[in-house]
């Protein structure tokens, strides 16, 4: 056999074979975008070949599918167990939260909201089977539904959910090193999600405008904003802002079922409903799946269930009662994320807000939540030279004082210069550019190469960048040469060769690519459009104080260069953080008079940019 030969041939055929699977993957970007994804996000991790849990090791498939499974059985909590009519009926305060019935458009439209998927739950029917087939299986999926909710009743099969143990970082073959991903039901999710809708309308009103998570129009962008515009005011005054970091441990797997569905009654659910919500949380079935193994059952003694469309509600109505316990400091929430802040004006005011970390522990042991107090962290936004530094503890534990903390995903320091976030979210930036390009090495499609980089780079550059958004060129500089080599490699991709003295401008005109700077203008006033004028959030009165700290700006037209005295410290801060400069840029009238977000977003984006 001539081998000389043979390895050319086989080098043609590889050659061939990866330009066809390139293909391929650059054809399902458009038509079948979650394989493609299901390929680019593939991480190095494999399954692992052994596993540890409790000092064991296991190397058998189903062995290690029966280790995760006692790992995620162990964070479940034995739930009280409430007679639940009798305590309701004890305890009545009224019942005009109720869902008597569900209707056939209720069930069209759950349908066509379902993501189309091949993953199956245990009921083995894909949700593109469901939806493909939509008109054979409104009406029965109807008359279930209504059978459900007369006898409050959920049906024991839809609360069967397959578990996929999903690695997070560090050692690969610890077990507590992954997460569980709830596979469900489709019939469920439709159930869910119309029950979701029509609990939301009606309790809606009761839910804190302290709590950002799992509620439209708020979000962790809201939720940092309030923070921060307080973190300034005080500033402003020369005052000192100590704000508490707290940490819940498994607070949506711990959840007690009796104090829940107690608490439900208390806002005024019906007992049916309650009753129908009891045989929803209990009695769940779990398991998981590993390498085709499948682990023994168990069962979910607490908590709200993972992935599920109520569950997320159910945790925030849960939760809700816990912001009226503070009775001299503020707090915001994003689901189970807790802050508590207070201005420090004098040593009182660190006694008050200690005495308001009493009432958190308190509630925590009467509601059966865990505090990760080693996690909670204290930091105080100064810029005095001497800071009132008190000792604040909780259940006699002393909380370590931090110079910075990564909130929500945003790296706050005590001066608010955001310096070190910026730095963090440019190194992972290069990181995720140096992934694209090592996976993208023979891909030739521009269109291909700019949704990789809009999603996987240019998404982490813009998360929340309302918050941190700098006004010195030197930082503006640093985040836009990440694009900056990127354009290059499309032009690279194009052309064949680098030109580094090509402009950076020239290349933005040539693959139509805005700046991030002018990206980020044009965020930070819809959030503000969508905040004061759109929406009716918690954020509007921060919105309205920012407005009026700033009243001195002339605004006229988007674009306009902002202009503020250097001696006037406020605006300085405002501006460093990007607000001052949305004042400035605010909402011509014929742009308002589009009320609608999307509409709103393409005209700032036509004005801004072009």
């Amino acid at each position: 056999m001539n081998l000389e030969l043979y390895a050319q041939l086989l080098s043609i055929v590889s050659k061939k074979i990866i330009t066809h699977i390139c293909g391929s993957r650059k054809k399902n970007l458009i038509s079948n975008p979650r394989k493609f994804w299901s390929y680019f996000n593939n991480t190095k991790h494999n399954s692992p070949n052994s596993l540890y849990y409790n000092n064991v090791c296991y190397e058998n498939d189903g062995d290690i599918a029966n280790a995760f499974a006692d790992y995620f059985k162990s964070v479940f909590k034995p739930s009280t167990n409430y007679d639940i009519k009798n305590e309701f009926k004890s305890n009545c305060v009224g019942d005009f939260v109720k869902i008597d019935s569900v209707t056939y458009d209720d069930v069209v439209l759950a349908i066509r909201g379902l993501k189309s998927s091949l993953t199956v739950g245990v009921d083995n029917i894909p949700s593109f089977i469901i939806k493909g087939c939509a008109e054979f299986f409104i009406y029965p999926l109807l008359i279930l539904f209504n059978l459900s909710l007369r006898s409050n009743v959920f049906p024991y099969v839809w609360k069967q959910t397959r578990i996929i143990p999903v690695f997070k970082k560090g050692d690969a073959q610890d077990c507590k090193n992954y997460r569980p991903i709830a596979i469900l039901s489709p019939m469920s999710k439709i159930f869910e999600s119309i029950i979701h809708k029509r609990l939301f309308h009606q309790v809606k009103n009761l839910i804190s405008p302290s709590q950002h998570g799992f509620v439209p129009k708020r979000s962790t962008a809201t939720n940092l904003f309030c923070l921060t515009n307080k973190i300034i005011s005080s500033f402003q005054i020369g005052s000192q802002l100590d704000v508490i970091y707290t940490d819940f441990s498994k607070a949506f797997d711990s959840i007690d079922f009796g104090i829940l569905l107690n608490k439900l009654h208390g806002l005024g659910f019906h007992v049916n409903l309650t009753d129908w919500l009891h045989s929803y949380l209990c009695n769940r079935s779990l398991y998981v799946y590993f390498n085709n193994a499948v682990s023994r059952e168990f069962s979910g003694t607490s908590g709200v269930p993972q992935g599920s469309n109520l569950g997320p509600l159910l945790f925030i109505l849960f939760i809700n009662d816990l912001t009226s316990v503070f009775k001299y400091s503020e707090c915001l929430l994003f689901a189970d994320d807790l802050k508590l802040f207070s201005s420090m004006n004098s040593n009182l005011d660190a006694v008050l807000l200690q005495s308001d970390l009493d009432c958190l522990f308190k509630w925590c042991t009467v509601n059966k939540l865990h505090l990760n107090i080693e996690k909670c962290s204290i930091l105080s936004y100064t810029r005095k030279s001497q800071p009132l530094n008190h000792v604040y503890k909780i259940n006699d534990l002393v909380l370590s004082r931090s110079d910075s903390v990564t909130d929500l995903g945003i790296i706050f320091d005590t001066k608010l210069d955001f310096s070190q976030h910026i730095n963090s979210m440019v190194s992972k930036a290069y990181r995720r550019l140096g992934i694209l390009k090592r996976k993208t090495k023979e891909f030739s499609s521009e269109i291909a190469l700019k949704v990789l980089y809009y999603a996987h780079v240019r998404s982490s550059l813009e998360y929340c960048s309302i918050i941190w958004d700098p006004i010195y060129r030197n930082k503006i500089e640093i985040i836009e040469r990440i694009q900056n080599n990127f354009l290059r490699y499309l032009l690279y991709k194009k052309n064949g060769i680098y030109l580094q003295e090509v402009s950076s401008s020239y290349l933005r005109d040539m693959f139509n690519i805005p700046s991030l700077c002018s990206r980020r203008d044009v965020s930070c006033v819809l959030f503000f459009y969508k905040a004061h004028v759109v929406t009716n959030s918690a954020t509007i009165s921060a919105v309205d104080e920012l407005i009026r700290q700033n009243r001195r700006i002339t605004t006229r037209e988007i674009a306009v260069e902002l202009s503020i005295s250097k001696g006037t410290t406020h605006h300085i801060i405002h501006k460093k953080l990007g607000y001052g400069k949305v004042c400035a840029q605010w909402v011509p009238k014929h742009l308002s008079e589009n009320q609608k977000t999307a509409r709103m977003g393409a005209c700032l984006t036509q004005q801004f940019l072009h």
